[in-house]
């Protein structure tokens, strides 16, 4: 009988012996999961802040300079009707098209920015004629169930950090895109970025990655909080200036532009950054981005300055002259192949000059060399050392950009160029160096609304043909007037002024006259054109006729002044200066020349108020400095006039007359030596200088 499965014997199973030893984790597996769980953290972290509305560093502020201003651009404003809009502020109408909508945004509508500088306002003429101007008008022929919200907000002057600052305020306007056309004013306004830029790459990568994290700009903004003992965040960035400092028609020039390329890779890598942060501001709150890539004058507008090597001595420096001038005087007589060998010849002294690139691509040009003319008239641009239009080194930064972040990029330049035979763009499609014709501006529109309909924004209906096109252009062309053509004229002239291009300034600031009689700026620059031509007589009409419409207006008293002074007729010259001053107190200039009257009629006591005013208002002029010091020499303040002079000379060493005159301080001390050097000084500055030279003589006599 077979024993029950019940009464079958158990095996023994022993039990194993306690042990206080656990099976542990891979040191691998145990930092992969300290990794996943960190990161889940933060994970989660990010999304509660978000939630909360807590927003990345970059969206607020520019960790990677640290550039920062709160200056709105936009007010609400209540209309008679109840409703509310936005609107441009009143002050900032200088720099900005005026615009405006609604402060409630309606289902059906959708919201353009288009962001940048002077090219999207749309210079040198308005909104009208503007990129953005064309586009609106387009989509709404084409698309009428939408309605569309196409907003200008392109500041004159504006570089890429103004506009990423700018951003900052428009997010909060529920923005549905962007339009992003930005590049031409990097160097434009003076900037600086400390030691920022003495850190490593990677370090300054980091920092701009991690001020994406809103765990990132949590922490920073309590440690901004408590280093300022709980009062308001100061993060120590650099506050940008309310508008711009350096709009062209009020600043110094291209004099004032010196050669500095760690500066310029420093800009080029902010520009990168700020392309990046934009678009980081538009998608905090799910606006989309269409960016644009900038177009250039090449062929018709050379270099704004050009500066030689550093390190070319005398005998180059002369070679190099000599070689220049043969290479005109060959291109004049039609030699251009000989031309081109002698330009070679001058460049390989010196590679750095940009206008010899811009000449040698004008002869290539001439000679159908055109891939090689292009090449030059593109290295004319990047050595130009007043760089205002976008340099080679900044396009492929845009593209890096935008593919990175899938944006959709519009190749303005490459548009223009296509429409040329050669492949080099010019007057043709520009006004100056960076503005297009008003079929330029028109061109880009196009092109624009062709991506907005790749992109599925945009859904023209079967009443957008061929022919409605050509109507919207047609009524867009009829409604610029005269008036506008002659604001656009003197706009241009301005620009063209500043950049020391006197003689085609002048010509359109001629044509602006006979098409804007009431408008004072353009007779006082019709009256420089001529003044500067040796026309006085008639430069004195034009700048009475300014004064007629604009009594209180500075510059045309003082440009009245300078030629009065000219005609050496001393009192109608110190009325004028006086003039000046009552209009604008801190008009250097006025107070400079008026102090040269005083003094000429030895009249010291006011002729020393004047200088004195002038150093007050700007202390960076040497010749008020010397002035003040040879009105002190003649009052016999020989400690002062010392004073005085050495500042002149400080502010710049080649001022042989501040030499000279401190030469005759030390001799009437009887500091004989000190004179002999302050002449020689001056006799090695300017060879030629006879008062200097009959001074050293007698200094070397009584020495002996």
């Amino acid at each position: 009988m077979e024993a029950s499965p019940r009464n079958l014997a158990r095996p023994t199973v022993v039990a194993p012996a306690p042990t206080n030893r656990r099976r542990s984790l891979p040191l691998r597996k145990k930092v992969l999961f300290s990794l996943m769980f960190t990161a889940m953290f933060f994970v989660a972290m990010e999304l509660l802040l978000a939630a909360l509305g807590v927003k990345p560093l970059t969206a607020t502020e520019d960790p990677f300079v640290g550039f920062t201003s709160h200056s709105p651009l936009f007010e609400q404003i209540r209309l008679t009707d109840g409703d509310t809009v936005y609107r441009t502020v009143e002050k900032k109408i200088q720099w900005f098209n005026p615009q405006e909508f609604p402060t409630a945004k309606g289902t059906n509508d959708y919201r353009i920015f288009c962001v940048g500088g002077s090219t999207t306002y749309g210079r040198p003429y308005n909104d009208k004629t503007s990129f953005s101007g064309w586009l609106r008008e387009y989509l709404r022929a084409a698309d009428s169930q939408t309605n569309w919200e196409v907003i200008n907000a392109g500041g004159i002057s504006y570089a890429s950090y103004r506009v990423a600052s700018l951003m900052e305020e428009l997010i909060e306007y529920e923005p549905d895109l962007f339009i992003i056309y930005s590049g031409q004013n990097e160097f434009l306004e003076r900037r600086t970025y400390g030691d920022l830029m003495d850190t490593p790459n990677a370090v300054r990568e980091t920092a701009a990655v991690l001020a994406k994290s809103r765990v990132y700009s949590s922490i920073h903004a309590l440690m901004n909080r408590s280093d300022s003992g709980g009062s308001e965040p100061t993060s120590g960035t650099y506050k940008l200036p309310e508008e711009v400092e350096a709009i062209l028609d009020g600043s110094v020039g291209p004099d004032d532009y010196q050669r500095d390329n760690e500066q310029r890779q420093q800009i080029i890598s902010h520009y990168r950054f700020n392309l990046a942060r934009m678009i980081e501001i538009a998608r905090s709150v799910g606006a989309r981005v269409i960016m644009v890539n900038p177009a250039v004058n090449e062929r018709h507008m050379s270099p704004f300055k050009s500066q030689h090597s550093e390190g070319l001595n005398p005998e180059d420096l002369a070679r190099w002259d000599q070689l220049i001038a043969q290479a005109k005087s060959q291109e004049e007589s039609g030699e251009l192949e000989a031309a081109i060998d002698t330009v070679n010849l001058a460049l390989e002294i010196d590679p750095l000059f940009a206008q010899t690139h811009f000449d040698r691509g004008r002869i290539l040009y001439e000679l159908e060399r055109y891939p090689e003319a292009k090449q030059s008239f593109q290295r004319a641009i990047d050595e130009d050392v007043c760089p205002l239009r976008m340099l080679s080194d900044m396009h492929p930064a845009l593209t890096e950009v935008a593919s990175e972040y899938k944006i959709p990029l519009v190749d303005f330049q490459s548009l223009l160029e296509q429409k040329t035979e050669t492949g080099i763009t010019g007057d043709e499609s520009f006004l100056d160096h960076v503005h297009p014709t008003i079929d330029g501006y028109r061109e880009l529109a196009w092109s624009l609304f062709e991506t907005l309909e790749s992109e599925g924004i945009v859904h023209p209906g079967s009443q957008w043909t061929d022919e409605k096109r050509l109507q919207v252009e047609r009524t867009v062309m009829e409604s610029i007037n005269e008036r506008d053509h002659g604001i656009a004229l003197r706009n241009l002239g301005k620009v063209l002024s500043w950049a020391r291009k006197y003689e085609e300034a002048g010509r359109l600031a001629q044509l602006a006259s006979s098409k804007l009689s009431d408008d004072a700026e353009v007779h006082c620059m019709a009256g420089y054109d001529f003044e500067r031509n040796g026309q006085l007589k008639q430069a004195i009409k034009s700048y009475q006729k300014a004064i007629e419409i604009k009594p209180d207006y500075a510059q045309a008293h003082y440009n009245l002044g300078h030629v009065h002074r000219q005609l050496e007729e001393w009192e109608l010259a110190a009325k004028s200066f006086q003039k000046a001053i009552e209009s604008d107190p801190n008009y250097p200039g006025a107070h400079y020349n008026l102090g040269l009257i005083y003094q000429k009629a030895n009249r010291l006591n006011l002729a020393s108020e004047c200088f004195e005013t002038s150093t007050a208002v700007n202390d960076k002029h040497p010749g008020s400095w010397e002035e003040l010091g040879n009105v002190r020499l003649n009052q016999g303040q020989f400690e002062e006039a010392i004073r005085h002079l050495q500042k002149a000379i400080d502010l710049d060493p080649n001022l042989a007359s501040a030499h000279n005159s401190l030469g005759v301080v030390f001799a009437q001390r009887g500091e004989l030596q000190k004179a002999v050097a302050s002449f020689e000084q001056a006799l090695a500055i300017s060879p030629n200088f006879e008062s200097a030279q009959q001074n050293l003589d007698r200094a070397k006599k009584l020495l002996n």
